[in-house]
């Protein structure tokens, strides 16, 4: 089960309602992945930047926080190869670039 969580509120519902609901199933034995509390803990934006050290990460995988930091570092990365770029903001895959030099 995945629902994006601004479209649950957008849509009249309620975030939290929706993640106790997945809470119970889990407690049925169903899996439910992302569970709500691995969402939370991750953080939606930095989750493929704290897995990417794992097995199933990228190392280099970034996240910048300043426009400064970004400036630095992108330049930096886009010297080896094509990079992916998602906003810090929104769930529904807009604001996601493919960069090519």
């Amino acid at each position: 089960v995945r629902c994006n969580p601004g479209q649950i509120k957008s849509d009249g519902g309620s975030q939290e309602k929706f993640d106790n609901a997945m809470r119970g199933i889990r407690k049925l034995g169903i899996q439910v992945w992302p569970s709500p509390d691995v969402m939370e803990f991750m953080g939606a934006k930095d989750a493929l930047c704290k897995v990417a050290h794992l097995n199933i990460g990228l190392p280099d995988t970034l996240a910048y926080y300043s426009t400064e930091d970004f400036a630095a570092g992108f330049k930096k990365t886009m010297a080896f190869q094509p990079r992916v770029l998602k906003q810090n903001r929104g769930s529904s895959g807009e604001g996601i670039w493919i960069i090519k030099l």
